[in-house]
């Protein structure tokens, strides 16, 4: 026995030399490299793999890991499979590349459900799925969830336009795509930021449920690599815990180390959102469910993206436990427990012999009570309510008692010599037999765990199994022995309440109305939703904190606060509309539903929310159009009387303004006159602008336009009306704003009259400021304007304001509030607008101030994509002919003073058809006329329109101006059409008249 003694004690001493060795070798031990593939941009949707490698994790694991960015190209399956990477963040469509030959594995979910949506501006006009047809996609083909949503509505991948995805939402606020394949945590984030309306379209809604973010290797890498795989998988799910524990922290490691694109806000956003996808209160991070497998490989399979019956169980990774060295230690203890053993047998072998006889006789004693037992185990097995069983090494059953029987839904005959997995359900083949394996090679001892068996033809229950292995003497295995007791029903609560809550998640996710659950007896808030965080202007956290009997802005005799305790008492529900400041500042009116509903005999207030600020503002802005639109039909009736006093007015202004402008230019700059001329024509000047006032609302004054930019002239009238007052202007329009094709006289007119009424509003000084953008109109708009582009400006003042009485009667002709108003201004600008086919609105506030909103038709392009006209001056050509009609004398006789104070020799004639005998006759004797000026409206004779089309008939080439000081005939504006050059407005003086020619003649020497 000594030397064996020494043999075993040397044997322990190298185990234990051994054991030391590698534990002093193992912090020198170099770190394995792995690298880790995402399948997009640097998000919060990664954070468990930044915490894993920021906190040590990984390291822990003795790994050196590389996070690698995806991005819309990146092919995270190909990174994997070709080497590249190690690990990857894919989707379910990992499926698809397994049916492809591709043995890629799963080690774990994160996101229960996939993020993926189609997000679209609302201004596409797109409203369901179907109308993505044919429109333009920021396409991306990793996710299974987001093909199969469109396939089922009909779109396959060649039915749609894929334009460039930059993973930038802002690329659909420009117009650069129609639709978004995106993730609901994160680029509607955006939007929302952008003020811009949008639709989501998630694949849940229409029932397609598949798995998010996933990490994955290759099955070559868990057979070559099994400890790496092992230690990655669990330093990377401890990565996610530790980042939804600790949201904040991982944001700032976030904008540190990988992305300084995103707002702290929006990383925050995107992680609270993610909440809901990754349930990690619900289900334990990394779970994968079989039958969940099976439902989306089904799901592929209808739309012929897998082959019928393909087997998705292989994808799930089963984690296995590592060596297990205490067996090694156990049995070597249990050898030198027998070597033990048989000395002391061999020993005592004298004495045991001497008591045989004895124990013979005992024996036939114990043999008897043995069966007496035997027969009271039987009888308990038969009389069980939960089924046992017994398997043999080859896993064939070889003992049942009647309730396992029942339970399999077949005959004892057929129970006994069954294989025990041909009773699992299809979906448990894999994990019942890796388990029977583990159980058989004493891997371990004994197991429990829930299992999903058949019974019978087309049934199935699930079962708890509990069980053990039979060994002999020897350690060998006799039998495998199990009870299985029924837990179909509680299974089936289960997974009930888990669809439940996963329903009022993503109801109170999805919700557009914002959603508070108050305890009704503390007041405390215990649910709040992100809608209601958004309405109010508050993070979910913090209106958590609140207590609905603590809110101010709740309180005071019939508020909120009272409403809520009535509310409480009687269960009734009620329906307010109240207008308050919410607890974080922001300014609403709020359409609010309050109700009662009983948990665990607990009252509980549940409100729901609905920001109607923007409603009721509109709702009071159409009421001030109804009224506003009712001043038109008065202005309609003014517009005959207007426009003929104007025509005359003009005509008598023209003779005035004439001849002081030609008095002006023949006297010397020292004469004495030249000052109370001067000031004569500054009076005439007011003279015309009070007759432009008329004419702006006259029936037939319809304006003379030309395209340009709005913001130049907003910006030119500012500075001449404010120059000198106390008043301070601010211009915040930007250069993208479209073109506009007016008359910019009339604009200019406009403009002025808003901003004369802005400085008369604040004697004490203000600032006046003017905003623009522009504004696409539906058909059938709130406003009643024709469908298109449109220019928005806004003009709003710091002063008195105006009364809601007065407000409806300011565009009234002739309703002034100013001792020395003539009531003409507004009601011109409102003409003048109308006229533009646009239209003009106001909104004030006593005490607060005035805002007047201008929308005029755009040509829908900005002034850097189409430059301004130019116009080109040069000297008058000298010694050319032209003919004055016109059928005030005053009228010629000036024109033809001034036509030959400039150089030309003139011809007059008080009609029409006196113009075209003269241009007759001058193209008879082999000439022409160099211009035509031609009044366009003559008492009783030929007007210049008719003059016009039959000196065209004699000469084409003929050049004609329009004149005219009012006209029911839109000529003036539509000049061209008729073959005019040029228009000269009443009244005009002699610069009006040289520069008029100088446009319309070629210079000096042309040919």
């Amino acid at each position: 026995m000594k030397p064996a003694r020494k043999g075993v004690r040397t044997g322990w001493g190298i185990l234990l030399a051994l054991a030391i060795s590698l534990a002093l070798a193992h912090p020198a031990l170099a770190l394995e490299h792995a690298t880790v593939q995402l399948k997009w941009l640097h998000h919060f949707q990664f954070a468990g793999y930044y915490a894993a490698l920021d906190k040590g994790f990984y390291r822990e694991a003795g790994l050196d890991v590389t996070i690698r960015e995806g991005g819309p190209e990146v092919e995270v399956e190909n990174a994997v499979t070709s080497g590249r990477a190690d690990f990857g963040v894919g989707t379910s469509a990992l499926l698809m590349h397994r049916a492809h030959g591709d043995d890629l594995v799963v080690l774990g979910q994160i996101f229960q459900h996939s993020p993926a949506i189609l997000l679209t501006p609302r201004k596409t006009g797109i409203h369901k799925v179907s109308d993505m047809k044919g429109r333009r996609f920021m396409y991306s083909n990793q996710h299974g969830d987001m093909l199969t949503l469109l396939k089922n509505n009909g779109i396959e991948e060649k039915d749609i336009v894929k334009v460039e995805h930059r993973g930038d939402a802002r690329d659909l606020i420009a117009g650069k795509a129609d639709v978004m394949m995106a993730y609901s945590f994160n680029e509607p984030y955006i939007l929302e930021q952008a003020g811009e309306p949008y639709l989501i379209f998630s694949p849940l809604t229409y029932g397609i449920d598949f798995y998010g973010d996933n990490f994955f290797t290759t099955r070559a890498n868990i057979t070559s690599r099994p400890a790496l795989v092992r230690a990655f998988r669990e330093a990377t799910l401890k990565g996610w815990r530790y980042a939804l524990s600790h949201k904040e922290e991982i944001a700032d490691l976030i904008l540190a180390k990988y992305s300084r694109e995103r707002s702290r806000e929006w990383l925050l956003f995107e992680a609270n959102q993610m909440e809901s996808l990754i349930q990690p209160t619900l289900v334990e991070l990394g779970y994968q469910s079989p039958t969940r497998w099976r439902h989306i490989a089904d799901t592929f399979a209808g739309i012929r993206m897998l082959p019928d019956g393909f087997d998705p169980t292989g994808i799930i990774y089963d984690p296995r436990p590592g060596p297990n060295y205490s067996l090694l230690l156990g049995a070597l203890l249990i050898c030198a427990a027998v070597i033990a053993v048989l000395c002391v047998i061999v020993m005592k072998f004298r004495q045991l012999n001497a008591v045989l006889q004895a124990e013979v006789s005992e024996r036939k004693s114990a043999e008897a009570a043995l069966k007496e037992s035997e027969q009271q185990l039987r009888v308990t097995f038969e009389t069980s309510q939960a089924g046992i069983i017994m398997v043999d090494p080859q896993g064939i059953i070889r003992f049942a008692n009647n309730r396992m029987a029942e339970m399999f839904g077949c005959g004892m005959d057929q129970l006994i010599g069954s294989s025990y997995t041909s009773h699992l359900h299809p979906d448990q083949h894999e994990a019942g037999n890796q388990l029977m394996h583990r159980l058989m090679t004493g891997e371990v001892s004994h197991a429990s765990t829930e299992r999903h068996y058949l019974s019978g033809q087309g049934g199935h229950f699930w079962g708890y199994l509990s069980g053990r292995r039979l060994e002999a003497p020897d350690g060998s295995l006799r039998a495998l022995v199990g009870i299985i007791s029924d837990i179909t029903d509680r299974i089936e609560a289960e997974q009930a309440r888990g669809k439940a809550l996963m329903l009022v998640e993503t109801l109170l996710a999805q919700s557009p109305m914002g959603i508070v659950v108050f305890d009704g007896e503390s007041g405390n808030c215990i649910r709040a939703n992100q809608a209601a965080s958004e309405i109010t202007g508050g993070s979910v956290a913090e209106l958590l904190r609140q207590n609905f009997r603590h809110l101010l802005s709740w309180g005071g005799e019939g508020g909120m606060g009272e409403q809520a305790e009535l509310v409480l008492a009687d269960g009734t529900p009620r329906i307010l509309e109240r207008e308050l400041q919410s607890t974080f500042g922001r300014e609403l009116t709020m359409r609010c539903y309050l109700a009662r509903f009983q948990v665990e005999e607990r009252a509980h207030l549940l409100v729901m929310v609905q920001d109607i600020t923007e409603e009721k503002r509109l709702d009071r802005e159409n009421k001030r159009i109804e009224a506003q639109m009712l001043n038109m039909q008065k202005l309609e009736s003014l517009g005959v009387l207007a426009g003929g006093i104007a025509h005359d007015f003009n005509n008598i202004l023209t003779g005035i303004v004439g001849n002081i402008s030609f008095a002006q230019m023949v006297l010397e700059k020292e004469h004495k006159a030249k000052g109370p001329l001067g000031k004569a024509e500054k009076a005439c000047q007011r003279a015309a602008e009070l007759a432009g006032q008329l004419l702006t609302f006259a029936r037939g004054g319809q304006p003379v336009k030309k395209v340009f930019s709005v913001k130049q002239l907003a910006g030119e009238s500012l500075s001449l009306v404010l120059r000198g007052t106390n008043v301070r202007g601010r211009i915040d329009i930007p250069d993208t704003l479209d073109i506009v094709e007016a008359d910019e006289g009339q604009m200019n007119q406009a403009f002025n009259n808003i901003i004369i009424n802005a400085v008369h509003a604040m004697p004490g000084g203000g600032t006046l400021t003017i905003t623009g953008r522009n504004e696409t109109m539906e058909p059938e708009n709130r406003l009643g304007l024709a469908p298109g582009n449109y220019v928005r400006l806004d003009f709003s003042d710091e002063g008195c304001g105006i009364s809601e009485s007065d407000l409806k009667r300011i565009f009234d002709p002739y309703f002034t509030t100013k001792a020395s108003g003539t009531g003409l201004g507004l009601a011109s600008t409102h003409s003048i607008v109308t006229r533009h086919g646009g239209v003009i609105l106001a909104d004030s506030f006593p005490g607060r101030g005035t805002t007047f909103t201008i929308y005029l038709p755009s040509l829908g392009q900005s002034a850097a994509q189409l430059a301004r006209e130019q116009q080109t001056g040069h000297a008058p050509a000298g010694g050319g002919s032209v003919v004055v009609m016109d059928d005030e004398e005053l009228i010629r006789d000036l024109t033809s003073a001034m036509l030959e104070q400039l150089g030309y020799s003139s011809t007059t004639c008080c009609e029409g058809s006196e113009a075209v005998e003269l241009y007759r006759t001058a193209r008879q004797n082999g000439g022409r006329y160099d211009a035509v000026i031609m009044d366009l409206t003559i008492p009783g004779g030929m007007g210049g329109k008719e003059a016009a089309r039959r000196i065209l008939e004699l000469d084409p080439q003929a050049c004609l101006i329009v004149s005219s000081g009012y006209s029911n005939d839109p000529v003036m504006s539509e000049y061209r059409e008729h073959g005019f050059r040029a228009t000269l407005s009443k009244p005009y003086t002699v610069k009006d008249v040289a520069r008029v020619l100088r446009e319309v003649l070629p210079p000096s020497g042309a040919a």
